[in-house]
Order: structure tokens, then C-alpha cells, then sequence
């Protein structure tokens, strides 16, 4: 077996755990509200503090790519989220349950924000730059498949089990993650730099690499927005289900999960197309008119919506918004200096991460003074002005 085709699954599948781990306590918090008696909205606060904390990492984790390796730091990330969700189920109470629910979206925001940057550094040293979109775009499906996973199998495993025991369940999962990447980590970890630093200072000194440079930061502002669209769609759209159009935790979750699933095929679409008929800048605007047009479409349900055309438009934004990520993360290997794509993987990804901490307050915002179609509307809006821009410079 080749070095990339293992380097592509074993990434594949962290990726896979690490999302999964990402949206499960979002997944559950329906469950989880009517447990501890809070409002299931909260979910926003949960998801900014996860950003807050993701912002933080993507901009800094380079240096610990670098001393300790992707696939060291992956499994370090691995622990950390079995450690946050252990928590979560071990030690929320009504009384404990901010700073608690604090603490765990700290642990996973650290586990699963490094798996992006670090399975890149993997990546980027075994692809050949002509087929990168497609490869980032396969390794990539493991953010849909893991999305897919927390709404068709630990919503309903919720249901049954309840959500402490669906928390610990996936917790067990990470932990055996770790366990499993130990073989592959002399070959993948081989070139790292023992003496690398691992700073606070190495924040600022990325995100200046990122703005410098128009190509990088042309990337970063579409990380902003996607990532911040991404950050709605999959943190709330099992809440909005829920509170708005009355569907079960498991109707909305089987929606959220059977929409997904399509992502898995589209992203290596994508990442086939970028590689062999679009460029993947122009590829990039066409993804963003269609994840803005269908974003806006959302805030329009109401009750005489059928469950079909409400499936058909999460199906529509599963093709964008859980969708683009393999292109961009191309274009950031193929700019970035030999070795150094985890770090500029991290350094752009930490926009997408301030868009994470952006959008929340922005969607609670609007949703709060004129309900969910205003929300839903300005959401979309910076896609679709982006999305223009990109197309208007494609030459």
C-alpha cells in the first residue's frame, strides 16, 4: 500500500472521529437542555466559546506541528476531546453546568481544532500538487461523515441511552483513535523538528504571514465565511428543527444526517473538478453563491413545509457550506513553503476560526430583534458578496 493512500485514510478517519466529537454535544443538546433544564438555544454560547478557543489553537499550533509532528499532535487532540466529553457526562448538574459545559468546549476545541493543520502537514508532503484538491477533498469527507454520524447515530442512540451515556460512548471512541495512529507515527512524524518553539508570540507571527500576502488573504476572508456559515448550519440546525417546526430530536437529527451524507460525495466532486476543469479560486465563488442562496432559503420554513423540501434545501447547503473545505485547504498547500502547511493551514483556518466567534453573535443577534428569516438572510449575505468578488476577479 502507498505512503499517500495510507497517509489519506488514516487522516480520513481521525477526521472523521475529530468531527464527530466537534458536533456531538451540539447534536445532543436538545437532550441535554431537558436534562438540566436550560434553554437548548444556549447551544450558541457553547459553539462561541468552542471558537474562541479554536481561534487561539489554529493560529498557534504550528509550532507544535512542527516539534512534536501531525500525527503526535493528532493524537494529542484525540485525548483531549475524550477528556472534554468525559467531563460533559461525568460532572454536569443544573448547578455545575456553565462552568462545566465551559471546560468541555475548551478540551474539544483543542482536540479537534488540530486535526485540520496537522493531518494538512501529513498530506502536503506525500501529494502531488496537481491532484491536492482531490486528495484534501477525500481526506476532508471525514467532516460530513462525522456530522453525518452525530445526527443519524447519537441522536437516536440519545434517545434510547440518554445523552451522558452517548457522550462517554464517543469518548471511548477518541481514546481508541489515539491508540490506533501509534503505528504510523514514526514514518509520518519523521521530519519533525525537535527543537521548534511552541510560543504564544507564534499567533501574531502567523496571522501577519497570512494578511501579507494577497493570495493567503483572499483565503482567510472566505475561511471567515464559510467556516462561520458552517458553524451555524451545523451547531443549530438540529436545535432550529427542533424548537421551530416541532420535529422530534430524531427527525431533526436524521435531516441534519441524511443531508450530510451528501457532502461525502460532493466534497471529492469538488475536489476533482478543482483539480482537472475549474480553477479552484473560481470554483471557490461558485460554491459561495450557492451556499448563500441556499442559507437564505432556510430562514423561509415554516410548519406547511414538507419534510422533503426541507431535506432538499439542507441537501442544497450540505453541497456548499460542508463542501468547499478540500479546495481551500489546496490552495493553501500549494502556497505555503515547504513545511510549513500545517502551520499556514492553521494561520488562514484561524479566520475561519474568528468567523466561528463572528457568526453566532451576528445569527443571535438578528434572530433576537427579527427572528429567524432575518437571521438565516444576513448570514447569507457575505457569501454571496464574496462569492461575486471572486468571480468578478477570476481573471
Amino acid at each position: 500500500m502507498s505512503v499517500l493512500l495510507i497517509a489519506v485514510v488514516a487522516m480520513l478517519v481521525q477526521q472523521t472521529v475529530a468531527t464527530t466529537a466537534k458536533i456531538g454535544l451540539p447534536a445532543l443538546f436538545p437532550a441535554l437542555a431537558d436534562d438540566l433544564a436550560f434553554d437548548a438555544e444556549y447551544v450558541l454560547a457553547y459553539a462561541w466559546v468552542y471558537a474562541a478557543c479554536s481561534l487561539a489553537v489554529m493560529a498557534g499550533c504550528g509550532g507544535a506541528i512542527r516539534r512534536y509532528g501531525g500525527l503526535r499532535t493528532s493524537q494529542a487532540g484525540c485525548v483531549l476531546m475524550a477528556a472534554g466529553l468525559a467531563a460533559a457526562a461525568l460532572f454536569a448538574t443544573p448547578l455545575l453546568v456553565v462552568p462545566v459545559l465551559a471546560v468541555t468546549a475548551l478540551l474539544i476545541s483543542v482536540g479537534s481544532t488540530v486535526a485540520t493543520p496537522a493531518s494538512s502537514q501529513i498530506l502536503a508532503a506525500y501529494s502531488p500538487p496537481r491532484w491536492a484538491p482531490l486528495v484534501f477533498s477525500i481526506k476532508q469527507t471525514g467532516v460530513p461523515a462525522g456530522v453525518a454520524i452525530s445526527g443519524l447515530v447519537l441522536a437516536p442512540i440519545a434517545v434510547g441511552f440518554g445523552w451522558r451515556g452517548t457522550a462517554l460512548g464517543l469518548a471511548v471512541l477518541c481514546l481508541a483513535m489515539a491508540v490506533l495512529l501509534q503505528p504510523l507515527r514514526g514514518r509520518f512524524d519523521s521530519t519533525r523538528d525537535p527543537r521548534a518553539a511552541v510560543s504564544l508570540g507564534a499567533f501574531g507571527d502567523t496571522v501577519r504571514n497570512v494578511l501579507v500576502h494577497s493570495e493567503t488573504r483572499t483565503l482567510a476572508i472566505n475561511a471567515f465565511i464559510f467556516v462561520g456559515m458552517q458553524a451555524i448550519y451545523i451547531n443549530f440546525t438540529i436545535t432550529y428543527l427542533y424548537e421551530k417546526l416541532d420535529f422530534s430530536l430524531d427527525e431533526a437529527g436524521r435531516v441534519l444526517g441524511l443531508a450530510t451524507i451528501v457532502a461525502i460525495p460532493a466534497r471529492i466532486f469538488w475536489g476533482w473538478i478543482g483539480s482537472t476543469l475549474v480553477r479552484p479560486r473560481t470554483l471557490l465563488a461558485i460554491l459561495a453563491l450557492l451556499m448563500a442562496s441556499s442559507t437564505a432559503l432556510v430562514g423561509a420554513f415554516d410548519p406547511h413545509w414538507s419534510q422533503a423540501a426541507i431535506l432538499a434545501v439542507n441537501c442544497a447547503i450540505s453541497l456548499s457550506v460542508l463542501s468547499w473545505h478540500g479546495v481551500l485547504l489546496s490552495e493553501i498547500a500549494r502556497l505555503a513553503p515547504a513545511g510549513e502547511a500545517g502551520r499556514l493551514t492553521g494561520g488562514v483556518l484561524a479566520f475561519g476560526a474568528a468567523g466561528q466567534l463572528f457568526y453566532p453573535v451576528l445569527f443571535g443577534a438578528a434572530f433576537w430583534l427579527a427572528g429567524y428569516l432575518a437571521a438565516w438572510s444576513l448570514i447569507a449575505l457575505p457569501a454571496a458578496l464574496v462569492g461575486g468578488a471572486l468571480l468578478l476577479r477570476r481573471g
